[in-house]
Formats: structure tokens, C-alpha cells, sequence
């Protein structure tokens, strides 16, 4: 193996995975089997410079290329597709975004073969590499990966010093959904029942659940019979990992004796603790592009799909008294294309980029936009009620009999078992999950906290456990905004503002006292588990009585990490909401023409996992825009 080869993958590494010659050979059986995660998209080719400057990269430029309104609708004619265009331009439907919710769209819609549909991504088709869940840590900060950071502030994630919290969001067909831990939660029914209550309608539970299932294929013999919460039929397999080590049975074993209840957390009841559901199938993940893309892709010539295209703009048009949507301009191989949507525009890039594209085009923060020489479409307060479940990961659970660590001749065995068999350790992730309930919850019978429990450092082989404690009602509220530099082209600037609400901290610091009970189980103690704080002592907290509610207020300022759950930047609320950005059918105020369709849109996070949830609301957008247009 050359160096060059050898120091590419130990970047794949990424510190996480030690690069000895060893585990040298391991990554690289693993890429020959399964193939290379790609290079980062070059959407400019070699006229990075023309590109900036013709589409408003530079600042100099920025009023002359964003004056949307100077020759509308002069500059087009009469009709609103000029005749020189030819019909491949021009789509009844474009989904800006092929993540959890643009696949789900792209799919549902294409199903009226009257109807052509043009689903653009800003990354490359799926990796085969991303399908293996034993190596999920490694796609983060890869180039599936956004690489955003949030803006560095004392008080939370200081472990990750002046780099700020850390942001994972897929960059790739299937977008998150892709790249993430595969755990399949749709949260509570007081969730959707209070997003309904706050002026809503058609967002409740009891609403809601039949789009849920409508997606759903649990293979789950003991959760599937559940027919009232669930459904075999869907195109999203749903289920367990095939593999279960010793330590999965400790953990339940150790919930139960601390008194919580075995449940199904999607069925009735969610307080308690469970082995995971995830999206996978038997030992494989399944995203929403191999669920929802994959199978139809090649059978509907009514669908295309770019994938490696960079969305700059969003095209307004303006009218006597209104203004519309009508396409959108996109970077791809060094050229800027334009597409024009007949019907709509549905906006699925995430909490972080939906916004920001929004505000780029025009619709945001009137003072902002206008600071930035951005001229205003629609002033309307995009980017703000930003929020994320904050989690603290404390790796202090030490293995002695129950450790997983293997040397390499076993090592080399799982990797062959798991291509031939789909078996073994790649083929699973986290799988203990509890949700348990505050002193100070607001809904009584609602879990506030979530604990997942993890192999440190990796899913595999490990001799340490993290307990992960989230905060799963978070009041604290952030703002994603545009990067002043470079609007378009720049990362956008994410002020999460964590831990602002002092119940936070409260509800963090309760959850993590009660979750350190499990070390006086009976169950710990037969399987050796060892409360190791040396872990988590490399800082001031060192000064602190280690029992203390104070050293545990310290860890939670050093350890929280956001869960990568990001909701909230586009909420959705009533006319009479000042913060809302879309009514409840999603559409976005002020303007005709365009859709939010992602977790963006959520007014409150819901409790878990917003894979699902995301899934959920792509399905009832695309129920309502069918309704809209037949």
C-alpha cells in the first residue's frame, strides 16, 4: 500500500480508530468491499472565480445581483415561460433538498406520472459504505457531511474549546437520514397534540398517526402486531439490529431493577426504556433515498434527479398585489442552470440550510437582509426559534468481562461475516434507549429526558459505555443567520444560544443524577461495570466534590454536545404567531408558490429522534399539495 493510500485513510480515521498498520488494513478491506466515501462536491469546476462573481460572491457585487425586483416581470414577457425555453427546463414541482423529507416528496409526488418532478441534491448518490451501522461515527465530518460548526460561546460544549459545538447535517441523497444513528422515534402524542392547540389544525396526534404508518414497514413480529401504532406495509423498513452483545441485555437488565418499564416508546406509553427501533433491515440501514428513491428511480421517467448541485437562489416574480415562486438557479460542473416549477417550489434542505437559502433569495429578517445589501423580498423572522436536543455524553461506564474489544485476525472475521451474512458488529449502532420523566416536566406522563447508552469511541469494539443524557424539552432558543462575508457561497453562522433557560440545566442535571443510580444495581455489580470518572476530569471540574450538584453542573458545561436534531429555524404557526414562517399548510407567508417542507417547520421539537417525525411531515405535505393540485 503506497503512503499516499495510507494517509488517506487514516483521515477517514479521523483520531477516532487508531492508525496502526492494523487497523490500516481493517479500513481497507472495508473501502474494497464496500467502496470509497467520495471527495468533496466541486460545483464550480475550474471557474470558481466567474461563478462567484456572476452569482453575487463578492460583496462589491451583492445590491447589483440581489435587486430581484428591478425588471419584473418587464425583463420576461408577458408569460412567465418564454417560448425559447425548452420543456426539460421547466418542471411542475422542484424539491430543493434530497434529504429525509426532499426523497419522501420527490417519491410521493412522482406517483401522478402527470406530473414531472425535479428533485435536486447538494451532494453525491449514497455511498454503499453508509448502509454498514457499525461505522455511522465515521460519516460525521466526512464529505456527506455539511461541516457547519456553531459559534463558540462559554457555557456548553466547552470541551471542543474555541471550535464551538459541533453540526451534523448530510450532505447526500438521503441527506441525514443517511449519515445519522438510525433511531426510529416519532416522539410523543402531547408533541403534535400542542402543536395542533397552538393554532395548527390538522398537525394532532390522532392526525398525524395515519401518516406515520403510511411510511412505516415494521418487521418487528412483537412490535408489528400492535396494528393500532403501527404498519407493515410502508416503503421504510423498520425493525432490530440482528447482532445483541452481552452488554445490550446488562443495560435493559439494570433499567428494569431501577424500576422502569419495558415499552414500546411509539406505541401508547413512552416513559420507559426499550431495545431501539431503527430504520434499518436486518443489519442494513435504509434512508429515506433507499427506501423512497432507490426501488422507483429508474421506472419514473417523470422524475429527475441532480445530485452535486448547489441551489443559490430562489426566483421571485412580482405581480400587481402578490409575489410568486418561480424557479430557482443551481451550480453544478461549473455552470449556473436555471429551472422554472409550474405548480411549486418545496424548500427541503434542513433546519440550517432552508433558511438560509430563504434569506439569501430575499425572505428573512428585513434589518438583516438590508445590513447585507440583500434586497428584501419578505421580511418575515426566518432563522430564528432554532433549537436541537442538547446531550451530554459521559464515557464513564468501564468494561472488565463484558469489554468488546477484539484483536485482529477476529476483527478481520466480523468484516467477512458481515458481507456474506450481514451479521455481526457492523451490522448494529446504539440499541439501549430510556426516556424518563423530570420533577419539573410540564406535561404530566411526558418524558423530558432521553438516555442513550453507546460504545465509546466506537460502535464495535469498545471497553468503555457513554451515557448520553439529552435534553429532549428544551425552552432555550438560537438563530441560524447569514454569514456577512459571503452570504451565498459562506457557512451560515449558528448561535444555539444552549442552556439560556435555566429549566434546562435543571432538567439535564436531574436526568444525569438519576441516571448514575444504575451504578447501585445489583445487575452492574454482577457484570463488573466500574463507575470511571478520570474521563471526564481533565478540566476545572477536577476542583469540585465529585457527588456534588455543582461538579455535575461543571461536566454539563464541558460535555453537552448537540444530538443533531436541529428544528424549528422555519416554524411553522397561525397569522396571529410572530414568529412563524409558514401557516399550517406550510407555505410560506408573503409569498405564493413555495413550501417548507423539513423539520425547519417544527414549532417545538418533538421528544426523540427527528427522523421519523421529518418522514411524517413529507408525507402529509405531499397528502396536501395532491389535495392542492388535483
Amino acid at each position: 500500500m503506497s503512503a499516499n493510500a495510507t494517509d488517506e485513510l487514516c483521515k477517514i480515521c479521523d483520531g477516532r480508530i487508531e492508525c496502526a498498520p492494523t487497523a490500516i488494513l481493517l479500513i481497507s478491506l472495508v473501502h474494497t468491499l464496500y467502496g470509497y466515501i467520495g471527495p468533496e462536491p466541486n460545483y464550480f469546476g475550474s471557474n470558481k472565480k466567474g461563478l462567484l462573481k456572476q452569482s453575487g460572491g463578492e460583496k462589491i457585487s451583492y445590491s447589483k445581483q440581489f435587486s430581484y425586483f428591478d425588471k419584473f416581470p418587464s425583463e420576461r414577457g408577458k408569460n412567465k415561460y418564454d417560448s425559447s425555453e425548452t420543456e426539460e427546463q421547466i418542471y411542475d414541482f422542484i424539491v430543493v433538498g434530497g434529504g429525509t423529507a426532499g426523497c419522501v416528496l420527490a417519491s410521493r409526488l412522482s406517483e401522478n406520472r402527470k406530473w414531472k418532478i425535479l428533485l435536486i441534491e447538494a451532494g453525491p448518490e449514497e455511498p454503499k459504505m453508509a448502509l454498514i451501522p457499525g461505522l455511522t461515527s465515521e460519516f460525521k465530518g466526512s464529505s456527506m457531511d455539511w461541516q457547519f460548526t456553531m459559534r463558540p460561546k462559554k457555557g456548553f460544549c466547552q470541551k471542543r474549546g474555541d471550535r464551538g459545538c459541533e453540526v451534523v447535517q448530510g450532505r447526500v441523497l438521503g441527506g441525514t437520514s443517511s449519515i445519522n444513528d438510525m433511531a426510529y422515534m416519532r416522539g410523543s402524542a402531547a408533541d403534535y397534540d400542542e402543536w395542533a392547540i397552538n393554532g395548527n389544525e390538522g398537525w394532532s396526534y390522532s392526525e398525524v398517526l395515519p401518516f406515520f404508518k403510511y411510511s412505516e414497514g415494521n418487521y418487528d413480529k412483537d412490535i408489528s402486531k400492535n396494528k393500532y401504532f403501527h404498519s407493515t406495509q410502508g416503503p421504510l423498513d423498520v425493525g432490530r439490529y440482528p447482532h445483541v452483545d452481552d452488554n445490550v441485555d446488562v443495560l435493559l437488565s439494570a433499567l428494569n431493577e431501577l424500576g422502569y418499564n419495558y415499552t414500546d416508546v411509539n406505541g401508547r406509553h413512552q416513559l420507559g426504556f426499550m431495545r431501539i427501533q431503527t430504520t434499518s433491515y436486518f443489519g442494513e440501514r435504509v434512508s429515506s433515498y433507499t427506501a423512497f428513491i432507490e426501488p422507483i428511480k429508474k421506472l419514473r421517467s417523470n422524475l429527475d434527479i441532480v445530485s452535486e448541485a448547489l441551489v443559490t437562489k430562489i426566483l421571485f416574480e412580482e405581480t400587481r398585489d402578490s409575489i410568486s415562486a418561480y424557479g430557482v438557479d443551481y451550480i453544478k460542473n461549473g455552470t449556473i442552470h436555471r429551472v422554472k416549477a409550474r405548480k411549486e417550489i418545496l424548500l427541503s434542505a434542513g433546519a440550517i440550510n432552508s433558511p438560509k437559502l430563504l434569506m439569501q433569495s430575499g425572505i428573512g429578517p428585513k434589518e438583516y437582509l438590508e445590513y447585507l445589501d440583500l434586497k428584501v423580498v419578505y421580511d418575515l423572522p426566518v432563522g430564528g426559534n432554532f433549537h436541537d436536543h442538547l446531550s451530554v455524553c459521559l464515557p464513564v461506564i468501564k468494561l472488565t468481562k463484558t469489554a468488546t474489544t477484539s484483536r485482529f485476525p477476529d476483527k478481520l472475521k466480523d468484516i467477512t461475516s458481515y458481507y456474506s451474512k450481514g451479521v455481526g458488529p457492523l451490522s448494529a449502532n446504539f440499541q439501549v434507549v430510556a426516556f424518563l420523566e423530570s420533577s419539573i416536566s410540564e406535561i404530566l406522563g411526558t418524558p423530558d429526558i432521553e438516555v442513550r447508552f453507546r460504545g465509546h469511541d466506537s460502535n464495535m469494539y469498545y471497553d468503555k459505555i457513554e451515557m448520553c443524557v439529552s435534553l429532549l424539552t428544551p425552552k432555550s432558543r438560537g438563530q441560524v443567520i447569514l454569514n456577512a462575508t459571503d452570504p451565498i457561497f459562506g457557512k451560515p453562522l449558528i448561535y444555539p444560544n444552549f442552556l439560556k433557560d435555566q429549566s434546562d440545566e435543571k432538567k439535564l442535571l436531574e436526568g444525569i443524577q438519576e441516571i448514575v443510580k444504575l451504578f447501585d444495581t445489583e445487575v452492574f455489580k454482577s457484570a463488573e461495570y466500574a463507575f470511571d470518572p478520570r474521563p471526564i476530569l481533565n478540566n476545572d471540574c477536577k476542583d469540585h466534590e465529585r457527588v456534588s450538584e455543582e461538579f455535575w453542573l461543571c461536566i454539563i458545561k464541558h460535555f453537552s454536545t448537540p444530538l443533531h436534531n436541529y428544528a424549528g429555524t422555519c416554524k411553522m404557526g397561525p397569522p396571529t404567531d410572530a414568529e412563524s414562517v409558514v401557516d399550517r399548510n406550510l407555505r410560506v407567508y408573503g409569498v405564493n408558490g413555495i413550501r417548507v417542507v423539513d423539520a425547519s417547520i417544527m414549532p417545538k421539537i418533538t421528544r426523540g429522534s427527528t427522523a421519523a417525525p421529518v418522514i411524517m411531515i413529507a408525507e402529509k405535505a405531499s397528502d396536501m399539495i395532491k389535495t392542492s393540485w388535483y
